[in-house]
């Protein structure tokens, strides 16, 4: 005995025994082409166009399998109406992407060339050299040559003759802050020697917090004109600063270290390097 499950789509599921019974609902169904069959056979669900053509002949096959398949036929054979959705589907996408694009996207004024020089460090107050000059001759008993006099002042004096400086195109946003983009780091040597190296740290604030920092290596520092890098990053925060972290200069044994505290009265030629 054949037994089936049989639905037209609209009452539902009904268990059927007999082929005869199964094309009796086929044929009263008004709406063919969403008949659907499950052959236990088979274990799966098919429509009545691919049960039928699997089916022997029986009287009135070729009259249920033609409204069967006459709706799909209809539908498979409407390639306008596919391609007008298609169309309308792509215009929403476009047009949504294009309006979210426009609202999200950031919109940058120019606010002009910055330039930013470094200020002179904590650890490096200015001083007396003359009265320092004194003491120390007070204390060996005897004058200073004049390259040891030379030698002292550039130490003790360097932020005023080894300037640090900083350029920058700056955007800024309603939304998003400030931008720095072009940067250039230059040193300006006028101690009339050269400098060995320097290490510069550039700092961008975001917030009153340091949110990222750079540090560049500067080798073989003349005195005859300025030395510069220029800086391919664009950095994003409220402001930016740059300074010294080292110096050495062998010339007139000169060692700076920004790590190096100022305690409070000592200001004696610290900056002589002893190696």
């Amino acid at each position: 005995m054949d037994k089936y499950l049989f639905t037209d789509g609209i009452t539902g599921i009904k268990e059927v025994h007999s082929r005869e019974e199964l094309e009796a609902l086929a044929g009263a169904s008004s709406q063919p082409e969403k008949i659907r069959i499950w052959e236990f056979s088979s274990h799966e669900w098919i429509n009545y166009a691919v049960f039928s053509k699997n089916s022997t002949n029986y009287p009135g096959k070729d009259l249920v399998l033609a409204k069967a398949t006459d709706g799909e036929s209809t539908r498979q054979n409407n390639p306008g109406k596919k391609w007008l959705k298609k169309f309308l589907y792509l215009s929403v996408v476009i047009a949504t992407a294009f309006l979210v694009f426009n609202f999200t996207k950031i919109k940058w004024e120019n606010a002009g060339t910055q330039y930013i020089y470094a200020t002179r460090p904590a650890n490096m107050p200015v001083m007396d050299l003359d009265s320092l000059i004194w003491v120390i001759e007070e204390q060996r008993g005897q004058k200073l040559d004049r390259s040891t006099r030379t030698n002292l002042r550039l130490r003790n004096s360097w932020p005023d003759r080894v300037l640090l400086q900083l350029t920058a195109t700056k955007e800024i946003s309603k939304n998003d802050g400030a931008r720095f983009s072009g940067v250039q780091v230059s040193i300006d040597n006028t101690t009339g020697f050269n400098l060995d190296n320097a290490i510069v740290k550039l700092a961008v604030w975001k917030d009153n917090k340091i949110n990222t920092t750079d540090t560049f290596r500067f080798n073989n520092i003349g005195y005859a004109k300025l030395a510069s890098r220029e800086l391919v990053k664009t950095y994003r925060g409220d402001s930016i600063a740059v300074s010294f972290q080292s110096i050495r200069a062998r010339s007139f044994n000169f060692c700076y270290s920004s790590a190096t505290k100022n305690e409070y009265g000592d200001h004696y030629d610290k900056w002589f390097c002893k190696e």
